[in-house]
């Protein structure tokens, strides 16, 4: 009896011996990865280290758009409903805490603290002073199932100012408009990450090692814009908004020289900061459109610039050359009358220009001829993408060769008929003003990157070359004429004493559609715009005023001269333009 009650403490001994060893190998070799990365994963803490994007300012340095340091708050669901379990609680015992703490509506935090998933974004664009305080309602509550990570806030500081260029960011801090989209691979950076241990509130163990990969941020951004020109353009297109009760103004400011952007404004605008609180999508689509370079529209006498330039560089015409006016002209039996049905008479090139004649433009370009027109057109880069570095670039609309009818080519020489987008009137403007040689407009000038060491990389993003479009001799004429229209007469509505302003004005009836879905001219709804730029002599800025629909008035002299008027009296504190 003894001797099988020895057996079997022997036994009894060995197999608990041998299951404790094979338990020790499974969990010491078999199972050792497993274990390892469950044991990891209860004291580890993987947070990412978002890169800072890259700030964009204007050519001075004046910050336009910055990020701030940010926190959010992910919930480990897993681990919280294991903590509903162990101290036999509801998801709403802690619902109204966090709501309180976070600024947020309790069904809100409910809502996610019982989603179905693994983990659930509670919170994000936090600042400093809640995250603390969230800290220590963390300890003084033992919760263990909260991560707090990094997070960073796009900051605009002067609100709407140049909202539809600057663009604006999403919930993740991607591009998704303007420059913030353009560049977003520059400004964006490349992310780090932390992982470090924690106790069971989630909180970093000050002796543990932390490993970290630092995150590159992103370049910043250089514009050609000037804060103070920019200033200028907006308070002036608000004043035109206002008096004229227009549909929308667009100014643009350049320097011809080098095509940079120097001011550009879109009214109305939007708050990037919080670009779609309070609209809908179609009213958010409407005004954050970007009217300089995302559409077209029909230029009207404005575009008499290219007509004329065409037909002196081809040499149809003389700087003496005479033309006859009579208030209309028939194009195969169709009458094309004179801005108000009024007679010119006898005028040269320059007073066509001045008197803004249709008929003798008509004239001209009928010397030139629709194949030269045409290859003028693409020459000056109408119908196609200028490549100014913002997206959603419109190409407008020009007629091909064959399309080119008598009528057409009538019609297209005084700017009806087709259209073009401000940039691209902008730039040939600039062509004029640059001895001929168009120089692509542009915004921004250049990237700084700043690597971890803090060593600093200029990239220049104004590599184009200029493209000469008309002979040196051609650009002074065309630019004498303009002067001619503008700084010589004193009735001009942009005619400043003392600054030699040179320009031209439009006015184009907008296209509509009838009840019958059909297009067609409004007889009630007009572009208004002035086109130009100043000193005379050694041109320092261009100026492009649209105004889309005023209430009011209609011409381009009457509208759209006098904005153009307190631009560059307003510049010419700043910069001297005389």
């Amino acid at each position: 009896m003894k001797k099988s009650r020895y057996w079997a403490v022997i036994i009894i001994t060995f197999s608990v011996f041998m299951g404790l060893s094979a338990r020790l190998i499974y969990v010491t070799v078999i199972a050792r990865d497993e274990i390892l990365l469950k044991a990891q994963s209860q004291i580890l803490q993987k947070l990412a280290l978002p890169a800072k994007r890259g700030s964009i300012v204007d050519r001075n340095g004046s910050l336009l758009a910055s990020s701030t340091e940010a926190y959010r708050v992910d919930v480990d669901l897993a681990t919280f409903r294991r903590k509903l379990e162990k101290t036999d609680r509801e998801a709403s015992y802690y619902a109204a805490p966090f709501a309180e703490v976070l600024g947020m509506e309790v069904d809100e935090v409910l809502s996610k603290l019982t989603s179905e998933s693994t983990s659930v974004i509670l919170k994000r664009k936090i600042e400093k002073d809640t995250v603390d305080a969230l800290r220590a309602y963390i300890g003084e509550a033992n919760v263990d199932f909260l991560v707090i990570g990094y997070d960073d806030i796009r900051y605009f500081p002067n609100s709407n100012y140049l909202s539809q260029v600057l663009g604006a960011v999403n919930i993740d801090g991607e591009g998704i408009m303007g420059l913030e989209y353009y560049y977003d691979d520059l400004l964006k950076g490349v992310d780090g990450i932390k992982i470090a241990e924690t106790d069971k509130q989630r909180r970093e163990l000050p002796y543990s090692d932390v490993i970290e990969t630092p995150a590159i941020n992103g370049s910043d951004l250089y514009l050609t814009i000037d804060e103070k020109i920019q200033y200028i353009v907006e308070k002036t297109a608000e004043a035109a908004m206002e008096k004229h009760e227009a549909d929308s103004v667009t100014i643009l400011v350049s320097d011809p020289k080098t095509g940079g952007v120097l001011g550009l404004v879109n009214l109305p605008d939007f708050d990037p900061n919080k670009p779609f609180e309070g609209k809908t999508s179609d009213e958010f689509n409407e005004i954050s459109r970007n009217f300089a370079v995302n559409d077209s529209y029909e230029p009207g006498s404005t575009f008499k610039i290219v007509t004329i330039s065409a037909a002196l560089e081809e040499g149809v015409i003389g700087e003496h050359e005479h033309f006859h006016c009579d208030g209309f002209i028939y194009v195969n039996g169709v009458r094309i009358k004179c801005v108000n049905n009024k007679a010119h008479g006898d005028q040269t090139a320059a007073d066509v220009l001045k008197n803004s004649c249709n008929v003798a433009t008509v004239q001209i370009a009928q010397r030139l001829g629709a194949e030269k027109f045409n290859e003028y057109l693409k020459k000056f880069q109408f119908g196609a993408k200028s490549g100014i570095d913002l997206p959603g670039e419109a190409s407008g609309i020009i007629f091909n060769l064959e399309d080119l009818t008598p009528i057409n080519l009538a019609t297209s020489s005084f700017g009806q008929a087709q259209t073009v987008t401000p940039v691209q009137m902008l730039n040939a403007m600039n062509t004029v003003a640059n001895g001929g040689e168009m120089i692509q407009l542009h915004v921004a000038e250049k990237a700084e990157l700043t690597d971890v060491n803090g060593e600093i990389t200029v990239k220049d993003l104004n590599e184009e070359e200029g493209i000469p479009i008309l002979s040196k001799s051609t650009a002074e004429s065309m630019l004498e004429y303009l002067y001619g229209a503008t700084g010589k007469n004193p009735r001009n509505r942009a005619y400043i004493e003392g600054i030699n302003v040179f320009g031209k004005t439009g006015t184009a009836q907008k296209i509509i559609t009838d009840e019958n879905g059909k297009q067609k001219y409004s007889d009630e709804e007009y572009i208004s715009s002035f086109i130009g730029g100043a000193p005379y002599e050694d041109p320092k800025i261009t100026v492009l005023v649209i105004v889309n629909n005023p209430k009011d008035e209609i011409f381009g002299s009457i509208v759209a001269s006098p904005w153009a008027r307190e631009i560059f009296l307003e510049v010419d504190q700043y910069l001297s333009l005389r």
